[in-house]
This record gives structure tokens, sequence and C-alpha cells, in this order.
């Protein structure tokens, strides 16, 4: 079953970002959101890409990474609210880590 995650706080302060990472397979997408964006700095995103290689699904509110300063670096998929709303009816399930 495939799942989007949205993460909407950052590892640097909460540890729902590795409680999604325990739970992600390879068909699942994550959306980073408001202060979730800062994950994109974090050890923890390069484990995850390590562990799952560049195949993976990562996408970023544009908006909201420009809001905080967040540089690209990954090359994650920028999106816009719209597109979220469109992954949300191409996924099974959708957790949302707060």
């Amino acid at each position: 079953m495939n799942t989007l995650h949205l993460v909407r706080k950052s590892a640097f302060t909460h540890n729902d970002f590795a409680q999604c990472l325990s739970m992600f397979a390879q068909d699942d997408a994550i959306v980073f959101m408001d202060d979730g964006c800062y994950n994109l700095n974090h050890t923890l995103i390069k484990s995850l890409l390590e562990r799952m290689g560049k195949n993976i699904n990562l996408n970023v509110i544009s908006s909201h990474a420009q809001a905080r300063a967040i540089d690209n670096h990954l090359n994650v998929k920028c999106i816009a609210m719209s597109d979220l709303v469109d992954l949300t009816f191409t996924h099974k399930q959708v957790i949302t880590w707060q």
C-alpha cells in the first residue's frame, strides 16, 4: 500500500521524521511542509537516501521552503499546495506527522 507522508515538524526539535522513516516503504512519498522543510538539512534525510536510493519520491512545498530560506541542495521536487491535493488522491492513505 502506498502512503503519502506529510512531515510538518523539524527533526532538529521533534522525533516525528524518525518515526515516519521507520514506517516508510519504497512506493511511499514524503512531502515536507511547514517546519518539516528543515529536514532537508538533517542527517536523517541523508540516511534515507542511502537506504532507499535516488528513486525515492521526496517533495517540498516550495513556498514553505522559501519562507524558511531552505536551500534545496538535494534537488527534492518542489511543489505547490495544489500539487499536494493531487498527491492525496494518488496514494491509498495519508499520514500527517505533526
